[in-house]
């Protein structure tokens, strides 16, 4: 192996532990006295110091204009934001995430983990490279349905979810990981291929979280409206796998006991206002109003502290407003968000627009790419903050790479 080639490994595997942690440094890492996380730190700083510096020309495209400007504000515009509004505190007694703010965790996390990776895909990436990542985020979804699976036939209740990592995360994985499946041109839609599908689709479900299957079930519902002939047959096969699975299986029984299945089915059964449902709108009236007030942002991590400044019933607990356009115009102020509307809508459209293009190619990866942006983009409408979106600013690099996603292998 080339040291080169090494050098892209290395930096494959760090990026993708650090987008699966979300933390550029997690004390949770630390085992037997050993400094793990301190490790991977180092590991993908040096990985990644080597890539970006061995950059040596790029090109200005809209879409890459756009999605480097949005980082640039977001970077610039916070330490003043926070001057401005003094809602920040650097006074923690030790390098300890107990002891950070979370507005400042979301800043470092932001700065170190999704700015640089998207460089390096953006400007070092290609075919085999994106391969490589993509096979890195199956495994370790798949690892993840291992550790669920497992604690799904134990002493288990409630929303399933592993590793710290939260339901509405762990849902996500379990959505990517169908969506590689389906459309990740070396993974061919054979048996294994439906029967890793329906489990992947079983743990979704046992998370309880409403966001990612809605979005998942939206994009696949694109897709079959893109492609209606060609894939009635596969829908039938895959709900009647998938609904026989449910009914008459040990598994399906056990997720249908968790309460997880009445979660997801809550706003049929209550009319959409039940729970969190009702709390995600309180959230959209509080982030509207904040628009007004503050055109040009309350600073990164103020948006609680603003929004329970507004004269509502209650005061709320959630720190973000669950939508990522509200957190970035909110946070950050209008052009922000004006920024981010204007990126999603170009990098979708040039998506599709390559996507097409060699859509007689099986070996392309963009629809892979497309489908699984407007998921990822769907999830963050719904759900998380600005660094659970890590993985779709990603996916928005992998798009605005310059070279064809094609494999030149006969």
């Amino acid at each position: 192996m080339k040291v080169k080639e090494l050098i892209f490994l290395i930096f494959t595997l760090a990026a993708a532990a650090m987008l699966a942690i979300g933390r550029f440094y997690d004390e949770r890492l630390d085992f037997f006295e050993i400094k793990f996380s301190l490790i991977l730190s180092l590991t993908y700083f040096f990985s990644t110091f080597v890539l970006i510096s061995s950059i040596r020309k790029t090109s200005l495209e809209t879409s890459k204009i756009l999605l480097y400007s949005l980082y640039t504000y977001i970077i610039v515009i916070t330490p003043i934001l926070w001057i401005l509004f003094d809602k920040i505190e650097f006074t923690f007694p030790s390098f300890s995430y107990d002891h950070m703010q979370y507005g400042f965790l979301k800043y470092i996390n932001f700065l170190f983990i999704v700015v640089p990776i998207s460089v390096v895909i953006i400007e070092k990436f290609r075919y085999r490279q994106v391969t490589t990542l993509i096979n890195v985020f199956f495994l370790l979804a798949l690892f993840l349905a291992f550790l669920g699976g497992f604690g799904l036939f134990t002493n288990f209740s409630g929303r399933l979810s592993v590793l710290g990592g939260g339901p509405i995360v762990y849902s996500r994985w379990m959505c990517l990981a169908i969506l590689i499946l389906i459309f990740y041109p070396k993974y061919k839609f054979k048996l294994l291929n439906l029967i890793l599908i329906i489990s992947f689709l079983l743990l979704a479900f046992a998370s309880g979280s409403r966001g990612p299957l809605l979005s998942l079930f939206i994009t696949l519902f694109v897709f079959f409206i893109l492609n209606y002939i060609k894939l009635l047959h596969k829908v039938l096969i895959l709900f009647i796998a998938f609904i026989g699975v449910l009914t008459f299986t040990p598994a399906g029984e056990k997720v249908l006991k968790l309460g997880a299945f009445d979660r997801i089915t809550m706003n049929i059964k209550h009319g959409g206002s039940a729970k969190s449902t009702g709390a995600r709108m309180d959230f959209t009236k509080r982030s509207i109003s904040l628009i007004s007030d503050y055109p040009f942002g309350v600073g990164c991590g103020n948006w609680q502290t603003a929004a329970n400044d507004k004269k509502f019933n209650y005061v709320i607990a959630h720190a973000y407003p669950h939508n990522l356009f509200f957190e970035l115009t909110n946070e950050y102020g209008i052009f922000a968000g004006t920024l981010f509307l204007f990126l999603m809508l170009h990098v979708l459209y040039l998506s599709y627009i390559k996507m097409q293009k060699n859509r007689d190619n099986k070996t392309s990866l963009y629809p892979l790419l497309f489908y699984s942006l407007i998921f990822l983009f769907l999830n963050t409408m719904l759900s998380g903050d600005l660094i659970d979106a890590r993985i779709m600013f990603v996916f928005i690099s992998l798009i605005l790479i310059n070279k064809p996603l094609l494999s030149n292998e006969k």
